[in-house]
C-alpha cells in the first residue's frame, strides 16, 4: 500500500549541511542507506509529527501499540536476545517514515520515502570498526489515511460475419404439370472481429485506520496515458471520517482503446491525518462482452439454423411449379447480413386452338288456304253478288343434315421440345367424329415454337348451340436440380370453338312454289322468303234468272319447285234465288241504280234507271236516294224506305198486305208534303211518318216479308 504524508520532512541532507553528523557506511539493513546523526536525535528533531520508543530501552523482541492508537503496532524482531546489535521490524497497518537506531554517541536514522512497512539488519552506528549495542530505538512516522482500489476493466468484442446463398439451377423452363427441384446452399463464414467500448471502473477504498478524525477534501482518480475519470463518493467535501471509519468511493471511465494503464487514486485531506493514494493495474484481458459469437440463421424457405460458433453451410432443396420470379433470402439474426438467391420459374402451356364450320339443309313444307267472304248467299232473280276471294299460301321449314368440321391447333410457345400423348375432340351429340393429324403418331415430339395441326368433324342431331373443345395431351415431367426428368402423369391443354348455327342453310330444299286457281288460272310464284303470301282476286257470282239453288265451286293449288310436292284448297259459294224473292236494303238500291258505283240492277230500268221523277217532288229517284235527311227530316227518311220497298216489290219479292198498305199510306203522305219535301216536326204526321219508316224499314232488311237478299 503507498502512503502520502501530510507534512514534508526535514530532510537528512539538511542536517549534513549543519554538520550535526557525519555518514557512516550501512551495516545490512534493507531500507536504505542510513544516515549518521550525532548525539540523540529525536523524531521531533528530524520534523516527524510522531515519535515512538518501544519501553523497556532496548525493548526486546515484540510488538508493541502506538501510544493511544488501538489499530496499528510495530513488531521488533532481535533474535531473542536482550542486548543486541541488529534487529528487524515491521508495522503491518502504518507506514513508517524513518527509524533512529541509538547506539554509541550517535545514532543511525532509516528515511524511508516511500513510507514502509518493514525492515531487517538494522543497527547503529558504526565507531572503531565496531557496532555499538543499540540502546534504543525511536520509530517517525505520521498519519494518513490508508487507500486501496481496485479496477474492472471491459470491453466488447464483435465478430464479423459473411454469409452467402446460391442455387442450382436458377432458371426453370416448365410446361403447365411439370416440377422442378432447385438445391440451395447457405454458407457463413467468421471472418474477424472488431473491439470497442472499452472501459474501467471500480472502488476506491478510504480507511481511516488512526485515531483521530481526517477530513477528507477531494478524492480524485488519474489513468495514465487518459487523465481523470469520474469519481462518485456520495457525500459532500470536506467530509470528516471518523477514526475507524471508512469511505467508500466508485469511479469509470470510458476508454479510447484497450492498452495497459495505471489507475491511481489520491485522497486529499486537511488536518492531522494526511491523505493517501492508491493504484491498480488497468490491463484487459478477454473480452467482458461478445457479440455475435454464435450467431442463427434464418431462411426464408427452410426456416432457421443455428447457433453456430464457426464457419458452416447447409442446403436444401425446394419444388416449383407455377411460374414466377422467387426470390429466397437467407439472414443472419444477429446482424440482419443477408444474401439472396432469386429463381426464375417460367410456365409455358401448350396453346390449342380450333374453329367450328357449321352447315345444315333447309326442308320447306307449304300450306294452302282459300277462302271467300261469302259461303251462302240469298239472291233476288237478276242480282248478282260480288264475292272476295283469297289464296294464302305458307311456309314452315325443318332443318336437317347438321354437321360441323374445321381445324384444330396445337402450338408449343417453350424454348424445349414438348411430348403430345395425343388430341381428341370433344362435342356433346356428335356422331361419326373423327380427327385427323395426318402421318402424326403419337406420342409426338412437338419442337419448340412448331405447331401440329390437324382436322376433325361430325355430325350433330339438331342446330343446339354447343361448345366444341379440342384438348392435347402432354406428357409431364418431374426434373431434379441436376436436370433428371422423371415422367410424371400428362396434363391436357383445351381450345374451345362455340358451335352455332347460323339462320342461312347451306341448302334450301322446296323454297318456292307455283300458285294457281280454278277460278283466274295462274297466280305467281312464291319463295319462303315471302311466305306467307296472300293473292286476292273478286268474281261476281249470279245473276239468276230462275229461282233455285245454285253451286260455285274452285280450287287454289300449288307445285314445289324443288321435289314437286303438290297441295290444294277450294271454296265453294252456295247460292238460293228463292221463288218469294227477296229484299234489299234502300243502301243496296242507291248504289246499284245506272249511276253506279255498283253493278246495275235491271230492276232500275223500271225507273229509267233511277232518273224517273219521284212524284211531284221535281227530282229523281236518283237524287231522293243521295239526298241527306238532315236534322233528322222525317220525310226524306220516309222516301227512303219507300223507294226501297218499292224497287224491291218491282223485282218480284212477296209483298205482305200490311207491308202493301203502309206503302200505299206512305205514298198519300210523301205527296202530300212533295213540294216542301218535309214533313212538320210537331204533329201526327210526323208520328205517323215514323211508323211507316219503321215498318218500311222492316220489310227492306227482310225482318218481315219473304226475307232479306245478300248484299
Amino acid at each position: 500500500m503507498n502512503r502520502m504524508k501530510k507534512t514534508t520532512v526535514v530532510t537528512i541532507s539538511a542536517l549534513l549541511v549543519l554538520g550535526l553528523f557525519i555518514a557512516v557506511a550501512p551495516a545490512g539493513a534493507t531500507g536504505g542507506e542510513p544516515t549518521v546523526v550525532p548525539g540523540n536525535p529525536t523524531c521531533a528533531d528530524l520534523g516527524y509529527d510522531f515519535g515512538f520508543k518501544p519501553q523497556p530501552e532496548p525493548p526486546p523482541s515484540g510488538t508493541y501499540p502506538f501510544p493511544n492508537d488501538p489499530y496499528n503496532s510495530v513488531t521488533i524482531d532481535t533474535d531473542g536476545t536482550a542486548l543486541y546489535t541488529y534487529f528487524d521490524w515491521s508495522s503491518p497497518t502504518l507506514g513508517i517514515d524513518a527509524v533512529i537506531v541509538k547506539g554509541g554517541d550517535a545514532a543511525n536514522v532509516y528515511a524511508y520515502d516511500p513510507e514502509s512497512f518493514g525492515d531487517t539488519g538494522l543497527h547503529s552506528p558504526e565507531k572503531n570498526g565496531n557496532i555499538p549495542d543499540v540502546s534504543h530505538i525511536e520509530f517517525c512516522y505520521d498519519y494518513e489515511v490508508d487507500v486501496e482500489k481496485d479496477a474492472e476493466t471491459s470491453f466488447t468484442r464483435t465478430y464479423e460475419w459473411d454469409i452467402t446463398k446460391s442455387v442450382v439451377p436458377d432458371t426453370w423452363h416448365l410446361f403447365a404439370g411439370d416440377s422442378g427441384t432447385s438445391r440451395y446452399t447457405v454458407a457463413v463464414e467468421k471472418t474477424g472481429f472488431t473491439d470497442s467500448d472499452w472501459a474501467v471502473s471500480g472502488n476506491i477504498y478510504v480507511a481511516n485506520n488512526t485515531p483521530f478524525k481526517a477530513t477528507i477534501t477531494s478524492v480524485s482518480d488519474e489513468i495514465s496515458g487518459f487523465g481523470a475519470a469520474a469519481v462518485d463518493c456520495g457525500v459532500a467535501f470536506p467530509y470528516e471520517l471518523p477514526s475507524g471509519g471508512t469511505l467508500t468511493c466508485s469511479y469509470s471511465a470510458s476508454l479510447s482503446d484497450g492498452s495497459n494503464r495505471t489507475n491511481t487514486a489520491t485522497v486529499e485531506t486537511s488536518g492531522t491525518v494526511g491523505g493517501g493514494e492508491g493504484t491498480a493495474g488497468v490491463v484487459f484481458g478477454a473480452p467482458t462482452t461478445e457479440v455475435n459469437k454464435e450467431i442463427n440463421v434464418t431462411d426464408s424457405n427452410a426456416g432457421s439454423w443455428g447457433p453456430v460458433s464457426g464457419t458452416t453451410s447447409w442446403t436444401y432443396e425446394k419444388t416449383f411449379t407455377e411460374a414466377g420470379t422467387y426470390g429466397n433470402v437467407a439472414t443472419i439474426v444477429e446482424t440482419g447480413q443477408s444474401d439472396n438467391a432469386e429463381v426464375t420459374v417460367n410456365v409455358y402451356s401448350m396453346n390449342v386452338s380450333k374453329d367450328a364450320d357449321t352447315s345444315f339443309n333447309r326442308y320447306w313444307t307449304w300450306s294452302i288456304d282459300k277462302r271467300a267472304d261469302q259461303s251462302e248467299l240469298t239472291l233476288a232473280a237478276g242480282q248478282p253478288f260480288l264475292v272476295n276471294y283469297w289464296v294464302t299460301v305458307d311456309a314452315s321449314y325443318g332443318d336437317n343434315d347438321f354437321a360441323v368440321s374445321g381445324d384444330i391447333s396445337v402450338h408449343n410457345p417453350a424454348p424445349m421440345a414438348a411430348t403430345i400423348n395425343g388430341v381428341e375432340d370433344v362435342l356433346p351429340g356428335a356422331t361419326n367424329l373423327s380427327v385427323n393429324c395426318g402421318d402424326v403418331a403419337f406420342p409426338y415430339t412437338l419442337p419448340a415454337g412448331q405447331t401440329l395441326q390437324c382436322s376433325y368433324s361430325a355430325d350433330l342431331p339438331d342446330a343446339s348451340n354447343r361448345t366444341n373443345t379440342a384438348k392435347a395431351k402432354l406428357q409431364n415431367y418431374t426434373y431434379d436440380y441436376q436436370l433428371n426428368a422423371t415422367p410424371a402423369g400428362e396434363t391436357e391443354f383445351a381450345g374451345t370453338a362455340e358451335v352455332a348455327f347460323g339462320a342461312t342453310p347451306d341448302d334450301e330444299i322446296d323454297e318456292c312454289i307455283d300458285v294457281s286457281d280454278t277460278n283466274v288460272g295462274f297466280l305467281g310464284t312464291v319463295c319462303a322468303a315471302d311466305a306467307p303470301k296472300t293473292f286476292e282476286y273478286s268474281l261476281w257470282v249470279g245473276p239468276y234468272d230462275a229461282c233455285g239453288t245454285y253451286e260455285v265451286a274452285n280450287t287454289a293449288s300449288f307445285v314445289t319447285n324443288d321435289n314437286g310436292n303438290t297441295g290444294s284448297d277450294n271454296w265453294t259459294v252456295h247460292v238460293t234465288v228463292p221463288c218469294a224473292g227477296c229484299t234489299l236494303t234502300q243502301g243496296y238500291w242507291k248504289t246499284h241504280s245506272s249511276h253506279g258505283p255498283a253493278p246495275y240492277d235491271d230492276t232500275w230500268d223500271l225507273r229509267d234507271g233511277g232518273d224517273a221523277l219521284f212524284l211531284g217532288t221535281g227530282k229523281s229517284y236518283y237524287e231522293i236516294l243521295w239526298t241527306v235527311p238532315k236534322g233528322g227530316n222525317a220525310y226524306i227518311i220516309l222516301a227512303h224506305q219507300y223507294i226501297a220497298a218499292e224497287l224491291n216489290k218491282l223485282n218480284g219479292a212477296y209483298v205482305p198486305p200490311e207491308v202493301q198498305s203502309a206503302m200505299d199510306e206512305a205514298e198519300e203522305l210523301l205527296i202530300k208534303y212533295e213540294e216542301k219535301l218535309s214533313i212538320p216536326k210537331k204533329g201526327a204526321d210526323r208520328e205517323w211518318a215514323i211508323e211507316l219508316y219503321e215498318l218500311l224499314d222492316d220489310y227492306n232488311n227482310g225482318y218481315i216479308g219473304p226475307g232479306h237478299c245478300s248484299e
